[in-house]
């Protein structure tokens, strides 16, 4: 809420012109501002276009550019700013984020929480918004986003001197890391979660093969994780999450366009992706919605 003051100060002056024609072009670069802020143009008789979204504000104080639709962000929750009260979330560019987050450090790895169909409960997110396809990642981002935080916990932890423990089964391991593979054999997981392991055998399926001879199979987090396992230096590289998420994404959208491609990219599509790299893209591309069904039977 905004409030109308007058200053009560004994010494207040009136602004010389010199003065008031500072203050005046303050005021107009500070509405433009303002406008620039809530999507508007900063021409006021300008009509705004209805065809480009505003987007989030980055909370990156140094950053110009909103958080368009579509695109991955940081909430921080709850954040440092209030709204009527409320403690709002602070987003942030991936980008951004990963400029003043250290995730060289566990004490920022650990409190990375990906928002998928399991987690966006704990983010007090409106379920109707989430079954409305809003906020959960796609299938490739969560797979990226969980593998890229295992592998940095890893190499901390080594760098540290403090054991990593994996109480994954070897049976989950399996299907975490094999499926979609040729050679992937299912093994029985005792008390798993049927609708979970079904998404995990399928649509987060991290390889894609074209049968028992295919011996260049592909692989989501040989194509994109850029966190080298045993490499310290990967822990000098401040925009690892950022750059595999943007790697992802951009061959998403080569992947899935065609028509209106520019020769450039079309070289690029021709070069860099095989039919059997676009079948596994579109695959991870879809969002895995949480389970309804299996809710309502179990009475949540």
């Amino acid at each position: 809420m905004s409030s109308l003051e007058m200053d009560s100060s004994s010494e207040h002056q009136a602004a010389v012109p010199s003065e008031a024609k500072e203050e005046n072009e303050y005021i107009i670069q500070a509405t433009k501002s303002l406008r620039r802020h809530m999507g508007l143009p900063e021409d006021p008789t300008e009509k705004p276009s209805s065809a480009t979204p505003s987007g989030a504000k980055c909370r990156l104080d140094v950053c110009p550019t909103n958080i368009m639709p579509g695109k991955y962000r940081i909430a921080v929750n709850p954040g440092c700013h209030s709204f009527r009260g409320h403690q709002s979330p602070d987003f942030y560019h991936v980008g951004c984020f990963e400029k003043i987050a250290d995730f060289s450090q566990a004490d920022f790895v650990d409190r990375v929480q990906p928002v998928t169909r399991n987690t966006w409960s704990f983010r007090n997110l409106n379920s109707s918004s989430v079954l409305d396809g809003n906020y959960l990642l796609d299938a490739g981002a969560e797979r990226l986003t969980i593998s890229w935080k295992e592998a940095v916990k890893k190499l901390i932890n080594e760098r540290d001197g403090v054991e990593t423990k994996d109480d994954t089964s070897a049976a989950v391991r399996n299907l975490l890391d094999d499926a979609g593979s040729s050679e992937y054999v299912p093994q029985e997981i005792p008390d798993a979660d049927a609708f979970e392991v079904r998404l995990l055998n399928t649509i987060l399926a991290p390889n894609e093969s074209d049968g028992p001879e295919d011996t260049e199979e592909w692989n989501i987090f040989y194509e994109f994780q850029m966190v080298v396992d045993g490499d310290q230096k990967s822990l000098d590289n401040r925009h690892s999450l950022d750059m595999s998420l943007y790697l992802w994404r951009d061959h998403v959208t080569l992947a899935t366009s065609s028509n209106n491609l520019t020769e450039e990219l079309k070289e690029r599509k021709e070069k860099e992706l095989n039919p059997k790299a676009i079948r596994a893209i579109k695959r991870l591309m879809v969002t895995p919605m949480p389970d309804i069904q299996g809710a309502f039977r179990r009475g949540l």
